[in-house]
């Protein structure tokens, strides 16, 4: 079986859609189902590179992108490398949203059976979205043979929801638990936070700081945490300045550390050092969290909030690998942190559904088994509902 994947961008670009991207690719090609990636190259030039997983290879083609426009790059090359390719593969595994894709697909119309990997909704551009989905996404959404949701909100809760049922399958993302076992912690990494904290109780919340992540939010409840707690925010981005003038204005400092950007190999002894995981997150622009996976792999209960639309609490199931509060509520984030530390036998049986969840609903082998029996599902034509929730 040949799969050609039809995404944005690929690593070392870094993001969730090419996280999952990635973990197809190798994960499959490595089952022996050749998975080639034909991807974006913004302002670059169209670049074919042979990756290797396992003992195979495959195919990553970066299509040059000269054009920008409303953060979504444009290729005359994607298109025509699909035109030219489509044909030669099984399956076209389109991750969205991807407007380059869905432009690519209808121009080439290949013959290929499609499968749409719905990592979310377009959340931000609402008018870009409305003549979006007038052009492309409503014919893509019927184009499609079968769509994959990481959990049952990416689908139901979607402005396609009538277009994909029927034909949707839920599949969650996945994680390697191994990085994030306690064996595998950087012990001077961790020495040196206990040195820098002492005695202190550590929130740890981890992402890029933009607006839908809630950091603002967190930052609020730290100031009803009591004296022994600090919460540290690792990340960079945007609204770095903004959440350093909030933490100085409620007196804060010193409780509120942001830490900037962690190394990958350091980020194991963050989540091992802190006492509970926050993921305060308060738009549907944040749909699953994988971070939630990374703290349950390390052994910690999570605090997320319940977003209208997200699968974010499908992931952190409330009272078993965490607590879930309602977003934009600084009151009820602390106090579910504070619930969560006050009995160590809850906090264990929390750790220690979430340390299951991340080796077995969350395993690479379950993603990968799943996507196979779909695979050939849709390439004998048949129905792929019957794998429906």
């Amino acid at each position: 079986m040949r799969v050609l994947h039809l995404g944005k961008y690929y690593p070392p670009v870094t993001g969730g859609v090419e996280t999952v991207t990635h973990q197809l690719a190798e994960g499959m090609t490595r089952r022996g189902v050749r998975s080639d990636v034909l991807c974006l190259n913004p302002h670059g030039p169209t670049v074919e590179e042979t990756w290797t997983a396992g003992s195979r290879d495959y195919t990553v083609i970066r299509a040059a992108a000269p054009v920008v426009a409303a953060s979504t790059p444009l290729s005359p090359d994607f298109a025509s490398k699909l035109r030219r390719l489509g044909s030669d593969y099984d399956i076209l595994h389109v991750h969205c949203p991807n407007p380059m894709a869905a432009l690519a697909l209808r121009l080439a119309n290949p013959k290929s059976r499609v499968v749409l990997h719905w990592h979310s909704d377009v959340i931000r551009q609402k008018y870009y979205n409305k003549v979006y989905r007038l052009l492309l996404g409503n014919w893509l959404a019927a184009r499609a043979d079968a769509v994959v949701g990481a959990t049952p909100a990416h689908v139901e809760a979607s402005e396609y929801a009538r277009a994909f049922r029927g034909k949707a399958r839920i599949i969650p993302f996945c994680l390697d638990p191994g990085p994030f076992a306690a064996a595998r912690v950087d012990q001077a990494v961790l020495s040196r936070l206990r040195e820098r904290f002492p005695g202190k109780k550590i929130v740890f919340a981890l992402g890029r700081l933009i607006s839908y992540k809630g950091f603002d939010v967190l930052i609020q409840a730290a100031k009803l945490l009591p004296e022994d707690w600090t919460a540290l925010v690792g990340g960079v981005g945007p609204m770095e300045a903004e959440l350093r003038r909030l933490i100085a204005g409620l007196k804060l400092t010193g409780k509120v550390e942001l830490l900037g950007e962690i190394p990958q190999e350091e980020l194991s002894a963050h989540y091992h050092f802190c006492r509970v995981f926050c993921l305060p997150s308060v738009t549907r622009a944040e749909m699953y969290g994988m971070v939630q996976l990374e703290a349950m792999a390390s052994g910690r209960p999570v605090v997320s909030t319940r977003i209208p639309g997200s699968g974010v609490p499908w992931v952190n199931e409330h009272g078993i690998t965490g607590l879930t509060v309602p977003p934009r509520d600084p009151a009820a984030l602390a106090e579910a942190i504070l619930d969560i530390d006050r009995d160590q036998t809850r906090w264990e049986a929390m750790a220690a559904s979430g340390l299951t969840a991340s080796r077995e609903r969350f395993a690479p082998e379950v993603m990968l088994g799943a996507m196979e029996e779909l695979y050939c599902r849709v390439r004998e034509k048949a129905d792929p509902s019957i794998l429906s929730l």
